[in-house]
């Protein structure tokens, strides 16, 4: 399988692919740039949306209507709004002043919100349902970041970057409970670090994006890899499986940013048909 470009958009950390099936649009964010923006699926590669809200950093986004996001930022906090309209505040995570939300998974009325690591503070993870938010993981070692849940609803993923392991749980979809955590995948043995991922719904496998390791690896759901598929930047971030297409986010970060991006595409969106 070959990635080729699917947006030109070069963003410092892009992140967070998500679908949205109601306008046929992938949307996304640029994390350090504090923006999120949008590709309307048939447009030329060069043609896409950015705004920037003006919020600080946006770890995350979720589509929940037609033109429609609701933004995880800085400040532990949660707005929403139509597609470059005046955000409104939703939630704040309490006694969170300075921290700062990353990577999020939404599933059937759970909002799972990883809080990203700071060099004296660990991360965590909460989950945010009917308003209310509850700590899952009060301390991660590394950064939180992909998560996922099988397609048969009983199963929670959950990566820790900088300990270099997915988790596993058990998970009951009526109440967002998470128990019997379990390291799943410790093997990675190339450089790089796991950061985003997904699961495909047609068979339970993960594609998880290698931070710094210029690949993402396709693994099955017990773990073992199954296939590596190589980008010609270090940064991959994050994928979005949408029927027979994975999309996947870059980061582009060298000193020569502007240069590594023409030679690379690194900051942009690609897809790979399989």
């Amino acid at each position: 399988m070959m990635p080729v470009v699917y947006v030109q958009a070069p963003s410092v950390v892009a992140e967070g692919p998500r679908w949205n099936a109601a306008d046929r649009t992938l949307y996304w964010v640029d994390v350090t740039g504090g923006k999120y923006l949008r590709h309307r699926d048939g447009d030329p590669t060069d043609v896409y949306e950015e705004i920037d809200p003006g919020l600080g950093k946006i770890g995350a986004l979720a589509c929940i209507g037609p033109g429609k996001v609701r933004l995880f930022t800085s400040e532990c906090q949660v707005w929403a709004c139509d597609f470059g309209a005046r955000p409104a505040l939703e939630a704040t995570l309490p006694e969170h002043v300075g921290r700062r939300f990353n990577d999020v998974w939404v599933d059937a009325g759970n909002t799972f919100c990883g809080v990203a690591r700071e060099p004296d503070k660990p991360g965590e993870l909460w989950l945010l349902r009917d308003g209310r938010f509850t700590c899952v993981e009060p301390a991660t070692a590394g950064m939180p970041n992909g998560m996922g849940v099988s397609p048969d609803g009983g199963t929670f993923y959950f990566v820790v970057t900088d300990e270099r392991v997915v988790y596993a749980y058990d998970y009951e979809r009526s109440t967002g409970r998470l128990s019997n955590r379990r390291p799943l995948i410790t093997d990675f043995a190339e450089p790089g670090l796991p950061d985003g991922m997904c699961v495909d719904p047609s068979d339970g496998s993960l594609w998880i994006a290698m931070w710094d390791g210029g690949r993402l690896e396709h693994r099955a759901a017990d773990g073992r890899l199954l296939e590596t598929v190589r980008f010609p930047m270090k940064k991959v971030t994050s994928a979005e499986i949408v029927g027979r297409r994975v999309f996947v986010t870059t980061g582009n970060k060298e000193p020569d940013a502007d240069a590594y991006f023409r030679t690379t595409g690194a900051g942009s969106v690609f897809v790979i048909e399989r």
